[in-house]
C-alpha cells in the first residue's frame, strides 16, 4: 500500500466525520463510530485493497447499527413509562429557522439508505462507483436511490431552495 495509515487517517477523518454527522444528525456520535472504524481499518491495514471504502463502508454499518440499538431502547424506555413524555414539543416550534436546518432535517428524514448515498454522493462528492463500492451496491443501485431521495427531499425542503437530481 503506497499511502501510510497515519496519512490515510489525516485524509479521511475530517470527511469521515462530517459524513457521519449528517448522516448520524449528531457530531459526538459520529466521531465515535468515525473512531471506531477507523480502529478497525489500523487492525486490518495491510490486507485492505480499497481502505477508504472499506472504512466509509463500516463507519456507515456501525452508524446503523447504534441508531437501530438507540431506537430500541427508546421503544423499551417509552413502554416502561407510565407518565406522559414531557419532552415533547409542539411541533411548531420543532420547525427550522432557516434553510439550512431544513435541509438538514429533511436529510434526516430520509430512510437510511437513501440517505447514505445522499451523504456520500452529495456532502463528500464521491464519484457514483465509489458510493456504490461503500455502499455494497451496483451504480444504477445508487443512482436510483439518489434519484428517489432527490422526489422525497424536493417535496419536504422549501420550495426556495432547489433539490437537483446528480
Amino acid at each position: 500500500m503506497d499511502e501510510s495509515l497515519e496519512a490515510f487517517v489525516e485524509r479521511v477523518r475530517g470527511p469521515l466525520v462530517g459524513a457521519l454527522s449528517l448522516f448520524c444528525g449528531d457530531r459526538g456520535a459520529a466521531e465515535d463510530v468515525a473512531q471506531e472504524a477507523l480502529a478497525r481499518a489500523w487492525n486490518r491495514w495491510d490486507r485492505l485493497d480499497a481502505p477508504q471504502a472499506w472504512v466509509f463502508h463500516v463507519a456507515f454499518n456501525l452508524a446503523r447499527k447504534r441508531a437501530r440499538r438507540a431506537q430500541t431502547e427508546q421503544v423499551a424506555l417509552e413502554r416502561s413509562s407510565t407518565m406522559a413524555d414531557e419532552s415533547e414539543t409542539d411541533p411548531a416550534e420543532r420547525l427550522p429557522s432557516d434553510d439550512i436546518d431544513a435541509v438538514r432535517r429533511a436529510v434526516l428524514g430520509l430512510p437510511v439508505r437513501q440517505r447514505q448515498a445522499v451523504v456520500l454522493r452529495h456532502f463528500l462528492d464521491l464519484p457514483t462507483a465509489e458510493v456504490a463500492r461503500i455502499m455494497g451496491c451496483a451504480e444504477g443501485t445508487v443512482r436510483a436511490t439518489l434519484h428517489q431521495a432527490t422526489a422525497s427531499l424536493r417535496r419536504s425542503v422549501p420550495v426556495s431552495l432547489e433539490v437537483t437530481d446528480a
